[in-house]
């Protein structure tokens, strides 16, 4: 698999981030992955009941609401620091056109990874359907749950979660195409970071327009 991260070092870059994630082509039948995120389960249960467009994006913006503030709330208590800090990642997990993965396999890969790179924080993720690459979007805290300390990787630390991450794919998922060697060379992005800023505009004024009907 080919895995990507960006660095979010801003809340209103949270929002934009997160804004994509759960409204961007994002079917039911995606997973849904979430630690140290709390009351989410009550909009679940309100989006499992309506089938509304308007009240279903109307509860979709409350529960981001909900992570947003609870992302921000647990950033705040960090022990140290300092100007231009990374506060949160934005990863992308992306797999060959040719491999097709269950979502139960894409849950286990996305659980799997949150405990590798982000072991004691944040952490939310789902999938996306809407390229040919099958890819998991998941957002992981820089600042551990309740502790206030970082979770800062060197070149070489995030190296060798990606061998172990191929190596968790070979023995768990048997895939075929979508085996990277990335302890010799770096290899071209399977899904690019999307333009999370425009997204997030187009989105917000969509929003607008469907509650002001």
């Amino acid at each position: 698999m080919i895995i990507k991260e960006k660095s979010i070092k801003s809340y209103v870059a949270l929002e934009r981030v997160l804004q994509y994630i759960f409204t961007k082509d994002v079917e039911d039948k995606s997973f849904v992955f979430k630690r140290f995120i709390k009351g989410d389960r009550m909009f679940v249960k309100q989006l499992e009941a309506t089938s509304d467009i308007e009240t279903r994006s109307m509860i979709t913006e409350k529960r981001l609401n909900n992570m947003v503030q609870q992302y921000k709330n647990n950033d705040k208590v960090r022990l140290f620091k300092r100007k231009g800090e990374t506060k949160f990642y934005h990863c992308i997990l992306s797999f060959h056109t040719s491999d097709k993965l269950t979502q139960k396999q894409l849950l286990l890969t996305a659980k799997q990874y949150a405990k590798k790179r982000f072991p004691k924080s944040m952490v939310v993720a789902t999938s996306h359907l809407d390229t040919e690459h099958q890819h998991i979007h998941l957002v992981g805290s820089n600042v551990e749950y309740g502790l206030g300390t970082t979770r800062y990787l060197s070149k070489k630390e995030f190296s060798q979660i990606k061998q172990d991450m191929e190596k968790w794919q070979d023995k768990e998922l048997n895939l075929v195409y979508s085996r990277i060697n990335h302890s010799k060379k770096k290899s071209s992005p399977l899904v690019k970071m999307p333009n999370i800023k425009s997204t997030y505009k187009e989105s917000k004024v969509k929003n607008r327009r469907l509650h002001s009907l």
